[in-house]
């Protein structure tokens, strides 16, 4: 393997963090020199890297909110402008259902400006911090590349190499990244997250139609009730809600699953529940396994409600989603 790929990866294996900037910029380059034909210098403005950084923190926040910093008081310049975006995006769109950068046309929402406004911001950030930092490590310095005017220039023969050794490059950045996440979060299924952004592949929220069957068996009048205001719901307004958020669980599970009105699933959106709620859920599985258990069903879903109580995963992942 050239020098040149030996020093990004070494870069990439042992780079000090606080933040993963190291490796949305070095992912952005990589990336940025796949897509074009090289037959000469390629320069990368900090433009296009801004615009792949907002498209790798969008589509990390809007499906699962993860953390990019170690700080929770202070968070990264790049995810905050990020976040304020996603939350006028949502506010035009009218509803909360994530959807991927890609995919949208600001236009269409009259938020185009407030993108390109974004990406600028992102440029200045970039010029502070991590396009000249990005190459020191240890009191060294490597030369990946040349910064002219907000401009990232390689040398015809790097960016060949960049593009040749990509395959390569690219789960060393996603592991890396996947390594900075898991120390900012408290999430499960990190790794399971990142892969399924990066490949296009995360799961569709499932039909959650198959857990009536042991949802119902919660009560004992043929009727159906909110969880969490305690009144009776018809089957034109029945949903199955997550207590605990999807985006932060990426699963679904019987002990974290429950009755609610439409209305209610719609406005709770992907807010941490209360404890009041937590111990309520924690009171209805005791209850649920219960009656399960007295209809002598025998399922999976019952085995894992069961194990649900006795490792208390419910105040477990609860404290969790709180940081």
């Amino acid at each position: 393997m050239e020098d040149y790929i030996k020093n990004w990866n070494k870069i990439i294996s042992n780079c000090s963090f606080d933040n993963t900037y190291k490796m949305a910029w070095a992912k952005a380059i990589v990336e940025t020199a796949i897509s074009k034909d090289i037959d000469s210098a390629l320069i990368i403005s900090f433009e296009e890297i801004a615009e792949l950084f907002l498209k790798y923190y969008w589509n990390q926040t809007i499906y699962f909110n993860l953390t990019q910093g170690s700080s929770l008081k202070k968070i990264p310049e790049a995810l905050k402008y990020t976040k304020n975006l996603i939350d006028l995006y949502y506010a035009k769109k009218g509803d909360y259902f994530p959807q991927r950068y890609e995919k949208i046309i600001f236009e269409d929402f009259g938020i185009e400006s407030e993108k390109n406004k974004t990406i600028k911001k992102i440029v200045k950030t970039l010029g502070q911090d991590v396009s000249w930092r990005f190459m020191n490590l240890s009191g060294e310095t490597y030369p990946l590349y040349e910064l002219v005017e907000n401009q990232v220039v390689l040398s015809l023969e790097n960016a060949k190499l960049l593009k040749k050794y990509s395959d390569f490059l690219f789960p060393m950045i996603n592991y890396r990244w996947t390594q900075m996440l898991e120390s900012f979060n408290h999430s499960p299924r990190i790794s399971s997250k990142v892969r399924a952004i990066d490949e296009d592949s995360i799961k569709k929220r499932n039909n959650l139609n198959k857990f009536r069957e042991f949802l119902d068996l919660e009560f004992s009048d043929n009727k159906r009730y909110c969880f969490y205001c305690g009144k009776e719901i018809v089957d034109d307004d029945l949903t199955i809600d997550h207590v605990i958020p999807w985006s932060f669980m990426y699963s679904d599970d019987i002990w974290n699953l429950v009755y609610c009105h439409r209305s209610e699933n719609s406005s709770k959106s992907n807010r941490i529940p209360e404890e009041t709620d937590v111990k309520a859920l924690e009171c209805r599985n005791k209850l649920l396994l219960e009656k399960l258990t007295e209809n002598k069903i025998s399922s999976k879903r019952v085995d894992e409600l069961q194990l649900a109580i006795e490792k208390d995963y419910v105040k477990k992942f609860w404290i969790s989603s709180r940081g």
